[in-house]
């Protein structure tokens, strides 16, 4: 019994560990950069920090000029602003989600 229970409170951690963004949008309107993302695995805590756009696969990072996350009944949702760019092609944004590197390709 003690065994089932260490599985399963490791199981809870690796699903809290594992933050996964999916993007929900992106705009390049009112000369900014605008992502919003969600994840459903949020808990109580979603610290994002460090947070770049790479417009290419090759591109220069650029890092946000604005990170806004809220928390409801677990699902996060983070509005991420850049500054305006021009050219983008498979952009990617890299983070930190509570301390745990990340990244994400950016729905066009």
């Amino acid at each position: 019994m003690k065994n089932l229970l260490t599985v399963f409170v490791l199981a809870i951690i690796g699903l809290v560990a594992n933050a996964k963004p999916h993007c929900q949008g992106f705009n390049n309107h009112d000369d900014k950069v605008t992502i919003v993302f969600t994840d459903d695995n949020a808990g109580k805590r979603y610290d994002v920090t460090d947070v770049k756009l790479i417009p290419t696969w090759m591109g220069k990072e650029y890092p946000a000029t604005s990170v806004n996350t809220t928390i409801k009944d677990g699902v996060a949702t983070v509005t991420l602003v850049f500054p305006h760019l021009t050219h983008f092609s498979n952009p990617r944004v890299t983070l930190r989600i509570n301390g745990k590197k990340t990244k994400f390709e950016v729905c066009q």
